[in-house]
């Protein structure tokens, strides 16, 4: 079984609705992760989540390039239930970045 099968129906709701495209594997692995462009010309920003275990979930926001350089990354833990609430502090932060003044 997918690890991940207990929140895709969440992810690819919110995916839908956001026109994300969602990588669902990697290196033959399952995987979930998707990518947010910035504003400013380069800047490009991703959102990970890590395979759910023990009814918990990891999601991570990062850069993956930005226009000046800067690196960005944190990490939120919580329950399964709380999946939304975390992918929703992690698309907020990532808005933040896309926002920076140049």
């Amino acid at each position: 079984m997918d690890p991940y099968s207990i929140i895709d129906a969440q992810l690819d709701r919110r995916a839908a609705e956001n026109g994300w495209t969602v990588v669902k594997e990697w290196a033959e692995a399952p995987a979930r992760f998707f990518y947010i462009g910035g504003r400013a010309t380069f800047d490009c920003f991703q959102i990970v989540i890590d395979p759910p275990a023990a009814d918990a979930v990891v999601v991570t926001a990062r850069s993956v390039d930005t226009n000046d350089n800067q690196e960005f990354e944190q990490t939120w833990r919580g329950g399964v239930a709380e999946f939304d609430s975390l992918l929703n502090s992690a698309l907020a932060l990532v808005e933040t970045w896309r926002s920076r003044a140049p």
